[in-house]
């Protein structure tokens, strides 16, 4: 791996990894719900027929019988039963003044795939426990340890750049379902709390997953462990391109002979 590859990585990870967390803490609901104005008579509340999207749908998620399975990223999870799915937004490149801006235009594309939130309104976001999926395509081929690569250089950048993060630790590799996933634990500073956070990264083809568990306790951890080992990656299939048709034409139909003429 050549220098100039390694600051590519390490910069495109940073902006992964502080776009995720931030995208995170942006798509937690509030506290308490907005008070709203009673309707009048024989009219239509507006507000209560607008309904927030959650992005679940536009990303290829569904969920059904507490079971999330995305079709466009082929891969499936139990999720917990009573939490809520949140409105998520995906990460926002850099300004076009900032130095990592061309950098990760060429890099790839991060989508937000998926946050859910314990079903507590009475609770600050940063008291709830919570789970979120990211996607980053990637432009450039991945290598087998590529989850260990951006773990590691995420690391170093966090600490590098004095991002509120503490990693514990170094990346280990965990096999769930057969997948092989790279996973290591943070302590992430929000709003003067500090929460607690087990990532998991994977690679589907040339598509980078991310499964971040989130308490504001470790023991919260424990109990949300088991559906990251319900994971299971299904391939992606492409569709077949339109085959040519080698279909024989029909033959042609010999001409029938003109009568022959009658002498008399």
């Amino acid at each position: 791996m050549t220098l100039s590859f390694k600051r590519f990585t390490s910069r495109a990870a940073a902006f992964v990894l502080a776009a995720s967390l931030a995208a995170f803490c942006q798509a937690l609901p509030s506290p308490t719900p907005t008070p709203q104005r009673p309707t009048a008579p024989g009219t239509v509340d507006a507000d209560k027929s607008k309904m927030t999207p959650t992005g679940l749908a536009a990303n290829g998620g569904s969920i059904a019988k507490d079971l999330y399975t995305n079709s466009t990223y082929g891969f499936s999870m139990k999720v917990p039963p009573g939490w809520v799915v949140v409105p998520s937004k995906n990460p926002v490149a850099p300004p076009a003044n900032a130095k990592e801006a061309a950098l990760m235009q060429a890099a790839q594309t991060n989508h937000v795939l998926l946050v859910m939130t314990e079903n507590a309104p009475m609770k600050k976001s940063v008291e709830r426990k919570s789970l979120q999926v990211v996607a980053t395509r990637l432009l450039k081929t991945t290598a087998p340890n590529e989850g260990e690569q951006y773990l590691i250089y995420s690391k170093r950048t966090a600490r590098e750049r004095n991002m509120p993060v503490e990693y514990q630790g170094d990346p280990k590799e965990v096999t769930i379902n057969g997948n092989k996933f790279w996973t290591i634990g943070l302590n992430q500073t929000t709003e003067g709390a500090v929460q607690h956070v087990e990532q998991y990264v994977t690679t589907q083809g040339s598509i980078l997953l991310q499964f971040m568990l989130v308490s504001p306790d470790e023991n919260g951890l424990k109990d949300m462990r088991p559906w990251i080992q319900s994971i299971v990656m299904k391939p992606l299939t492409e569709k077949p391109a339109a085959k040519p048709s080698h279909r024989k034409k029909p033959a042609a139909t010999p001409a029938k002979p003109a009568p022959a003429a009658s002498s008399n």
